[in-house]
C-alpha cells in the first residue's frame, strides 16, 4: 500500500524541476512533526525551504535600475549578501547534523552525493552500478545529475540505458575515450532532455567535436563543457556550423587549441544563437595569427567571454577590440563580462587599450588578474570616459599599490562598487575606498 509520504515523493519524481510539489511536501513534513522517521519533520521541511531560496537567489536577475544611486545599490547588494550568508549557515547545519540519516536511500548505489532543493539530486556512480542498479536509483530521489565513473568496457551499454531520460545533466570526466565516448554520447536516443553535459578531459579531438556537432540527439543542451581536450580549428569550426546546438548558452572550451581563427568562428557562429558565455582560456589565441583574421572583433558579440591565459599582449587587445569593424551594426557588440586574468603581457599599454575602447560601454565587469599592470594602467583605467557602466574590476595579483587604486576614489566610473586590489594596497586607502562604497577586496 502506498504510503501517504510516498505519494508526495512520487510527484516530486514525476516533476523534478517544479518547486510547488518540493514545498508541499516541506508543508506535510512540518504537520507531521518527528515522529521516528529521519525522513520525517521539521528539520528536512526546514532544509527544502533554504535550499530553495538559495536556488531562487541564484537565479534572480539583479533588476537595472539607472537611476539609483551607488549608495542605494550598495546597500541592496548588502541586503541580499547577509540573506545569501544565512541561507548558507543554516544549510551547512542540517547537511551535519542530518546527511547520514538524509542519505539512508542511496547507500550502496552511489557516491559524490549532493543536496539541491532540499533532495539528492546529483550523484557519482560507476558504470556497472549505473547498468544493474538505475531503477533503484531514481526511486531513492529525484536525481537530476549523474557522473558516470569507470567507464572501461561497458561503454555502450551505459549510454543505452533508458534511465537517461530522467537527467538534465550528465557528467563523463577523465576517461580518455575520445571518439568512442563522443559517438557513444551522441548516437543515445535517451539523451535528448538533457541540458546539460560535462565532457572535460576525454581526448576529444576534432572528429569527437564533429560527432557532437551532427547529434540531433542533443538539440535541447542549453550547457555544453568540452575542458581539457583536444580540440582545434577543424572542431571549433564543427561547434559553430552545428545546425543542432543553437540553445546552447554556455559553451566551456577552456584549455583546447582553437587558435584565433578556431575562436573568432565559435563566437561569430550565426547557428549559436543562443550562446550567452563562451569559455576561451588557454586556447592559443595571442599567436601572431591573431593579426591576420578579419573578423577578430566577433569575439565582442558574446556577453559573457573568457580569454585569460591566451599570451595576448596589447596589440593583440587591440585586434579583438577595433579591428576593421562593422561596429555599427545592430547586436555586434554585446559584450558585458570579459575575463583577460593571466596574460601577463598585456601590462600598462593593454590597460590603456581597454580604457580607450568606445566598444566596451555596455561592459561591466572586467577582470585583469595578473596581467601585469602597473599604478599607470590601473590609473588609465579609473580616469576612462568609456567603462562607465563597469560595476567589478578585478585587479588582484598586479604590481601596483595606493598609487595607482587612488585614483578610483575620484573616479567617473560611478557604476563601480567591487574593486578588487592587490596585497600591495595599504589598509588606510582600502578604508577610503570602502567608504566610496566600491567595498576593495583581494
Amino acid at each position: 500500500m502506498q504510503t501517504e509520504a510516498e505519494a508526495f515523493l512520487q510527484r516530486i519524481r514525476a516533476y523534478p524541476d517544479d518547486d510547488a510539489p518540493r514545498l508541499i511536501y516541506a508543508d506535510w513534513l512540518e504537520e507531521q512533526g518527528a515522529v521516528g522517521n529521519p525522513e520525517w519533520g521539521p528539520e528536512r521541511a526546514y532544509l527544502i525551504r533554504v535550499q530553495i531560496a538559495l536556488a531562487r537567489l541564484h537565479d534572480e536577475v539583479e533588476p537595472d535600475e539607472p537611476n539609483a544611486t551607488p549608495s542605494a545599490r550598495a546597500e541592496r547588494e548588502r541586503a541580499r549578501t547577509k540573506l545569501h550568508g544565512r541561507l548558507l549557515v543554516a544549510e551547512r547545519d542540517l547537511l551535519d547534523s542530518h546527511r547520514e540519516d538524509w542519505t539512508i536511500p542511496f547507500r550502496g548505489l552511489a557516491t559524490g552525493l549532493e543536496f539541491r532543493r532540499g533532495f539528492v539530486e546529483e550523484v557519482k556512480v560507476s558504470v556497472l552500478q549505473w547498468i544493474r542498479h538505475a531503477h533503484e536509483l531514481f526511486v531513492a530521489g529525484p536525481v537530476r545529475h549523474v557522473a558516470l565513473l569507470d567507464l572501461d568496457r561497458n561503454l555502450p551499454l551505459a549510454f543505452q540505458c533508458p534511465y537517461l531520460n530522467r537527467l538534465a545533466a550528465l557528467t563523463v570526466y577523465a576517461s580518455h575515450k575520445g571518439q568512442p565516448l563522443a559517438r557513444a554520447v551522441a548516437d543515445s536516443p535517451h539523451l535528448a532532455g538533457l541540458k546539460r553535459l560535462y565532457l572535460g578531459r576525454n581526448r576529444f579531438e576534432d572528429n569527437s567535436a564533429e560527432h557532437l556537432a551532427t547529434s540531433t540527439n542533443l538539440a535541447n543542451l542549453e550547457e555544453l563543457d568540452l575542458t581539457d581536450n583536444e580540440l582545434g580549428e577543424t572542431g571549433a569550426r564543427a561547434l559553430a556550423a552545428s545546425s543542432h546546438l543553437g540553445n546552447v548558452r554556455y559553451l566551456e572550451l577552456r584549455n583546447n587549441r582553437l587558435g584565433p581563427t578556431g575562436a573568432e568562428a565559435v563566437a561569430g557562429s550565426e547557428r549559436l544563437t543562443s550562446l550567452h558565455r563562451l569559455g576561451l582560456a588557454g586556447n592559443e589565441i595571442g599567436v601572431a595569427r591573431l593579426h591576420t583574421i578579419s573578423r577578430a572583433h566577433d569575439l565582442l558579440r558574446v556577453p559573457i567571454l573568457d580569454l585569460s591565459n591566451n599570451n595576448l599582449n596589447a596589440a593583440g587587445l587591440h585586434v579583438i577590440l577595433t579591428r576593421a569593424s562593422p561596429m555599427n551594426e545592430s547586436g555586434v557588440v554585446r559584450l558585458q563580462e570579459l575575463d583577460l586574468g593571466q596574460n601577463d603581457q598585456l601590462g600598462n599599454e593593454g590597460a590603456r587599450v581597454l580604457a580607450g575602447c568606445p566598444h566596451l560601454a555596455g561592459l561591466r565587469v572586467l577582470r585583469l588578474r595578473g596581467c601585469q599592470i602597473g599604478d599607470d594602467g590601473a590609473r588609465a583605467l579609473a580616469e576612462s570616459q568609456y567603462l562607465n557602466h563597469l560595476t567589478t574590476l578585478d585587479l588582484a595579483f598586479n604590481p601596483l599599490g595606493d598609487t595607482g587604486c587612488r585614483p578610483f576614489l575620484k573616479t567617473q566610473l560611478r557604476s563601480l562598487r567591487h574593486l578588487i586590489v592587490p596585497n600591495g594596497v595599504t589598509q588606510g586607502l582600502r578604508r577610503h575606498l570602502e567608504m566610496r562604497n566600491l567595498r576593495p577586496r583581494e
